[in-house]
């Protein structure tokens, strides 16, 4: 049995994989915020406006109805996840393998933090020539940045109890085989492209699980070049998928439509934390019969089973 946590965290991703045949715990980046940023809050005000009735916006435009009232008007009242707190209410104490898809800060902010609350066993981490402006950064983010670069830039196969991993497309090792995992990016070239396009999300790590005639796919922030790249290299494989975590939280730059026809997803998950003036949320609807936000869901979770048989669970029924 497998078990999948799409965390509501806001502006980033943060994803668990639960593998209970090999007693494994699986987490996909990090984002850990104690509130949303103010491009979210601005975009959940008009998100809220435009469900409710003309009064209660009038209401709201002259201050006389604070945001809070709004939400609960609008029936969101849902809070951020914290990772730590969830990985420690689920019951472990380390966590066997941490995916590091591509170094934005919205996929390894609370990076520090994961690792000082359990032991980490393995770290995928691709290298790359990356850098970020410290300028822009509080302390806590310089402390995570500084940790993700140690693992990136180091040529040891090991930092304290930490095994470094750096697996590209095509690699296959008993570790993640067990896990049915299978790599569908980057590659060395998509990694070099992204450096020579200043566009860090081309490298990101894309990820195929495969258990009991499912498959699940995790887009990461992967663009059209990867897309193309896995569709030329792997259509079999991505063909009929059960869930996609949607690429780039579900905006329109993550989306490659040739490759979601593929895919020809039953479930969609958009781990939505900023997002533009539009999205493809229903471009995906064309091909999934359901496209689910962790904004409105909050916590999204699947379960499956070796005999093929699940369920799905979500934090809010919206």
């Amino acid at each position: 049995m497998i078990k999948t946590h799409h965390l509501n965290v806001g502006h980033g991703d943060t994803i668990l994989i639960e593998f209970f045949d090999t007693k494994r715990l699986m987490v996909i980046d990090c984002n850990r915020s104690a509130e949303f940023d103010d491009d979210t809050k601005l975009e959940l005000i008009n998100e809220a406006l435009s469900m409710v009735d003309e009064p209660t916006r009038n209401l709201y435009k002259f201050n006389l109805y604070d945001r809070k009232k709004l939400f609960e008007k609008a029936g969101y009242d849902i809070g951020l996840t914290d990772p730590i707190d969830y990985i420690n209410n689920l019951g472990y104490k380390n966590i066997f393998r941490f995916i590091q898809t591509h170094p934005h800060l919205d996929h390894f902010k609370g990076m520090n933090d994961l690792f000082e609350s359990f032991s980490v066993w393995n770290i995928w981490c691709i290298k790359n020539n990356f850098t970020m402006d410290l300028t822009k950064l509080n302390d806590s983010e310089k402390v995570d940045w500084a940790l993700l670069k140690k693992f990136r830039d180091t040529n040891e196969r090991k930092i304290e109890n930490t095994t470094i991993v750096r697996p590209y497309a095509g690699h296959s090792r008993d570790f993640w085989r067990e896990d049915n995992i299978t790599v569908l990016s980057p590659t060395p070239e998509l990694v070099k492209l992204a450096q020579e396009k200043e566009n860090r999300n081309i490298m990101s790590y894309v990820l195929l699980v495969e258990h009991g005639g499912h498959k699940l796919i995790f887009g990461g922030d992967a663009e059209k070049e990867t897309w193309e790249y896995i569709l030329d290299n792997y259509e079999e494989k991505i063909k009929n998928v059960t869930v996609i975590d949607a690429s780039h939280h579900g905006r329109d730059s993550g989306y490659y439509q040739p490759a979601v026809k593929v895919m020809n997803p039953e479930y969609v998950v958009v781990s939505v934390g900023k997002k533009p003036s539009t999205d493809a949320t229903n471009k995906y609807k064309q091909y999934a019969r359901n496209v689910w936000s962790t904004r409105w869901k909050g916590n999204i979770t699947f379960t499956i089973n070796s005999d093929g048989s699940g369920s799905y669970d979500t934090q809010y029924d919206r």
